[in-house]
């Protein structure tokens, strides 16, 4: 199951909601984040999942 099913079976319905992950580690972080808090890496996934 992918991550997109998972989230929107999890999430609230009405609009989108956009998902950010640090592609190195898999934390979550806020939109327009520059750098991972965790791991300090600069790669991130983006994920805008319709509720």
């Amino acid at each position: 199951m992918g991550v997109r099913t998972v989230l929107t079976r999890l999430l609230p319905g009405g609009g989108s909601k956009v998902v950010v992950e640090c592609r190195n580690c898999g934390t979550s972080v806020s939109p327009g984040t520059e750098e991972c808090p965790d791991c300090g890496e600069g790669e991130f996934s983006r994920y805008e999942i319709p509720e």
